[in-house]
């Protein structure tokens, strides 16, 4: 009888320890919950973490509204840059400025220092023919004469000339349109204008000669060979010049350069003894690369111009208009973010909201960045003021990972003997 009432007793302990313990944990996570739906009500500034409301109201210190701390059940959903809402007025106080992300063309702009290496007081240029062939016919002018921009100086012929155009001519005439395209940069090198390619396509017969022009005013210094006579492509045949100098400068080209630069670009010039002058030019010749410490690519420019104060060995700022790279999406310099994680722009969304988007950039130039991907073109981004919208959506990434829901004594039990 003693040991059945024994047993007794330690079955009513057991239970009433099992029924406490229960009604603990269920404390517990009524708490915890309890403790979720006040944060889940809480309003936080998201410029000063320190102002807390419970209500919906603005800070007293920067005047923004302050904005709901949610939880990380609602922003933990691959989400790292939380939208942010700011009202006009307070993105007018702080300076907040957009710009349209824009598809068009990219013009590089190489900026360098050159040395003016000669002065040519004489301004004369050769006039060659671009092919080894046979003379057949030339202007009826000698050294002293003058000629005029676009006027016919000589013409010429070669078996090969003859023969590349049949080839161009047959291709095109059978349908093979997209091999007799890329047989006319050849001959265009050949010396054939686009007038004469256009002629072959329309069968007139393939013996079209190389037909040279002045390219501009001047006076004939002196005249070589005469029709029939036959010529190399590096025979000088005029030498012209006008009333002016010419300017010879050489420049280097840094190595991220080396693709933008090509003959007969547009170039200006800048004197330090001669301020507010500017001088136009253009690329006569680029080097092969050479020197491998500074791997610099040297290139020529010429200056043609009226002014005689020029020495030679003088120190020159170089501007050269390089190639244009076309439909690319571009957006301002100032409108990127550029941190250790990647660079960001700061999208502007309807009802005066902004959310911070990663990109991938490509090419630099004249104050506007290539967008590879991740915006785009039509979209509004934020260009001044960015950087104030950005660090509040982080701080507000920053917040709801801080406030996540803690895991009941239950869970915790559970993971632990897991």
């Amino acid at each position: 009888m003693q040991k059945k009432l024994i047993f007794i007793f330690l079955a009513v302990i057991i239970s009433s320890f099992l029924i406490f313990q229960y009604i603990d944990d269920d404390a517990d996570d009524a708490e915890l919950n309890s403790v979720a739906q006040v944060e889940a009500s809480t309003y936080v500034c998201p410029m000063h973490s320190h102002i807390v409301s419970h209500e919906a109201d603005s800070c007293p210190v920067c005047g923004m509204d302050l904005v709901l701390n949610k939880s990380a059940e609602h922003s933990d959903n691959n989400e790292p840059y939380p939208e942010v809402r700011i009202t006009p007025a307070i993105a007018h106080n702080l300076g907040v400025k957009t710009a349209i992300v824009e598809r068009g063309d990219l013009t590089h702009t190489i900026e360098t220092i050159g040395k003016i290496t000669r002065v040519d007081p004489m301004a004369r240029s050769r006039v060659i023919s671009p092919i080894n062939g046979t003379i057949i016919n030339m202007v009826d002018k000698y050294a002293g004469d003058t000629v005029k921009q676009d006027e016919f100086l000589f013409s010429i012929s070669s078996e090969d000339l003859f023969s590349k155009q049949k080839e161009f001519q047959l291709a095109f005439m059978s349908g093979k349109k997209a091999i007799a395209s890329t047989m006319i940069p050849e001959l265009v090198s050949m010396g054939l204008d686009a007038e004469q390619v256009a002629k072959l396509q329309q069968g007139e017969e393939a013996v079209l000669p190389v037909m040279i022009y002045a390219k501009e005013d001047g006076y004939i210094f002196s005249r070589r060979g005469k029709a029939g006579e036959k010529i190399t492509s590096s025979y000088t045949v005029f030498n012209l010049g006008g009333d002016y100098q010419v300017i010879e400068v050489t420049a280097e080209i840094f190595e991220r350069q080396w693709d933008l630069v090509k003959e007969d670009q547009p170039a200006s010039m800048q004197l330090r003894n001669l301020p507010g002058k500017v001088f136009y030019g253009v690329v006569d010749r680029v080097d092969e690369p050479v020197g491998y410490t500074t791997r610099a690519l040297e290139t020529r420019l010429k200056f043609k111009t009226n002014f005689k104060g020029m020495t030679q060995s003088t120190f020159a700022r170089i501007i050269i208009e390089g190639k244009t790279k076309h439909n690319v999406i571009t957006v301002p310099r100032d409108a990127v973010i550029r941190t250790e994680q990647g660079d960001r722009l700061i999208h502007v969304l309807d009802d005066n909201t902004y959310q911070p988007v990663e990109i991938q950039t490509g090419e630099e130039s004249n104050g506007k960045i290539e967008i590879i991907s991740g915006i785009d073109p039509g979209c509004e981004v934020v260009v001044s003021g960015q950087f104030l919208i950005d660090s509040e959506s982080n701080l507000l990434s920053e917040l709801n990972r801080m406030t996540a829901i803690k895991p009941s004594k239950k869970e915790q039990s559970n993971d632990e003997s897991m």
